[in-house]
């Protein structure tokens, strides 16, 4: 995309954001529900790079959504700020709004008419049931797209300058296909709707591809093809009041028994500020659920292990793996008073990847932290 555009009862979002016109038969609990704390990662791919980013869901109720765009900025001095680019969506328009807007700032947006990161229920229906909707989304300008992405700044991917073009959405599958999604750290096939979309502003034309989430209450655009850039969400990590998780064991029990069976264990729910060993904040809850798995054995002799993709030089992902597997040594310990003082910390570079770099979510996947157990 040519920008980053992308806790209640079921019910009750359902009823607040569907509407009862497309009431349906109760289902399963969704693999992605909208609720307040719900994270996902995403990636944004363009000609001028590659990075990664995270979303919250501040709150979810019968109000709307709150956004939160995750960014840190380093300063020339070294010194490093951590704050929000944030964007509301209301009731209203995650039901039937037929525009699509990305917009995110560090004064909170409010867009009327338009979402943010997902499609609106209704154009989902309308893709559902007539196989096409109409529909306008805002496009940034060639000349304002020219900015190289940074790991500091999310300014170019967040210009004001956009331009309103309209066009149909047209469903492309018969049917959802899987969509590849980390979900709480484990590979899924998540159902999607193929869809691509053509659209016009005066004599200038642009053709959008994406995958939706095949879900009505909560149609996430999962991946977006856009001007030469690709928009793809890669992980969600679901708060544990969700309803998945809901009379699901304990997350720090499961973390342990993991352990214990394999000896190792891929560490769910840490993010990194984009190319860096900066924990984001978001990824305490996760390793305070770890930090209980491992109260009870303080005689466990571990590693860390630090792994990353093979994007950039070999010495440099060997000392960002490094940086990264230290870094949750650390925070386990000074803040969730892990005893690691007889831990060690290493990293493996791009040499172990989990699956092919040769996709987005791959690459992702292969950007992780390891904690091994020595069973010998």
């Amino acid at each position: 995309m040519s920008t980053i555009r992308t806790s209640v009862p079921a019910a009750l979002l359902l009823a607040a954001i569907v509407g009862p016109g497309l009431a349906q038969a109760p289902a399963p609990p969704a693999q992605v529900p909208l609720v307040t704390g719900l994270v996902l990662g995403s990636v944004l791919h363009s000609p001028l790079g590659e990075r990664e980013d995270v979303i919250e869901i501040r709150s979810a109720d019968a109000t709307g959504v709150h956004y939160a765009w995750h960014e840190r900025t380093i300063e020339a001095n070294g010194d490093t700020t951590d704050g929000f680019r944030k964007r509301f969506v209301s009731a209203g328009d995650l039901a039937g709004a037929p525009r699509f807007d990305d917009v995110f700032a560090r004064d909170e947006q409010v867009r009327p008419g338009f979402t943010a990161l997902t499609l609106s229920s209704t154009v989902y229906r309308q893709l559902i049931d007539a196989g096409s909707a109409p529909f306008s989304l805002m496009v940034i300008p060639d000349e304002a797209r020219r900015t190289p992405l940074s790991g500091t700044a999310l300014d170019a991917l967040f210009s004001a300058q956009r331009v309103r073009y309209k066009g149909t959405l047209t469903r492309v599958s018969p049917a959802p296909e899987p969509f590849p999604l980390l979900v709480d750290g484990v590979r899924t096939g998540l159902p999607a709707l193929h869809v691509k979309g053509s659209f016009a502003s005066g004599l200038k034309r642009a053709e959008w591809e994406l995958w939706v989430l095949a879900d009505s209450a909560h149609p996430l655009l999962l991946k977006s093809v856009l001007q030469g850039d690709v928009f793809q969400m890669v992980r969600a990590d679901l708060p544990d009041s969700s309803a998945r998780k809901r009379g699901a064991p304990i997350e720090g029990r499961l973390l342990e028994a993991e352990l214990v069976k394999r000896c190792r264990l891929e560490i769910p729910g840490v993010y990194f500020a984009f190319g860096t060993a900066a924990i984001d904040p978001i990824s305490d809850r996760a390793l305070a659920e770890l930090a209980k798995g491992l109260a009870g054995h303080p005689d466990w002799k571990v590693t860390v292990e630090g792994h990353t993709d093979s994007v950039g030089t070999d010495a440099a992902n060997q000392a960002l793996s490094e940086r990264r597997a230290e870094a949750v040594r650390a925070r386990l310990a000074q803040r969730h008073g892990v005893n690691t003082g007889t831990w060690g910390a290493v990293g493996y570079g791009a040499i172990k990847p989990r699956e092919s770099n040769a996709t987005i979510e791959g690459r992702a996947r292969n950007r992780r932290v390891e904690l091994v157990r020595d069973c010998t």
